[in-house]
């Protein structure tokens, strides 16, 4: 049974094209859309998923050295991702064969979720000299972002 004949008896009607059904009808309508996933820079969010055309096979977790606007971190392959622990929703531990990276804070249920899933591509510290506007009570906030080397004797 080919398509057309399914339509015909199941009461289907004109199919929309392939590039339709992605958004990508036109270039002029994916211009002028938003993009959703690009984060704003002025607005903090913790964490979030940036589109690369490739499977996402990385996170970055970034902290802000101390008393400054400048950031540190580490981006970690999700393949080297050995296990994830937690404690309600105000830390998370992601263990990994060479270190230990602990992430504390507020409302963290989705991110945890989310990186099980490896649908985030950034995690990264709150900082009010970076963004001077405080998220929502409600809103996930990362508090602190430890990463523990363990000794190798």
């Amino acid at each position: 049974m080919s398509a057309n004949d399914f339509d015909r008896v199941f009461g289907g009607g004109s199919r929309p094209s392939f590039t339709d059904r992605l958004g990508r009808a036109t270039p002029e309508a994916a211009a002028s859309a938003p993009d959703a996933a690009t984060p704003d820079p002025h607005e903090y969010r913790a964490y979030g998923y940036l589109p690369s055309g490739n499977v996402g096979e990385t996170c970055e977790i970034a902290r802000w050295i101390d008393g400054t606007d400048v950031p540190e971190g580490m981006e970690f392959g999700y393949r080297f991702l050995m296990r994830m622990g937690f404690v309600a929703d105000e830390e998370i531990r992601l263990f990994l064969p060479d270190c230990i990276i602990v992430v504390e804070g507020r409302n963290l249920r989705e991110l945890r979720q989310k990186l099980a899933r490896r649908q985030v591509t950034f995690v990264r510290q709150y900082s009010a000299r970076v963004w001077p506007k405080a998220p929502a009570p409600t809103d996930p906030i990362i508090e602190r972002v430890t990463i523990t080397v363990p000794d190798r004797d």
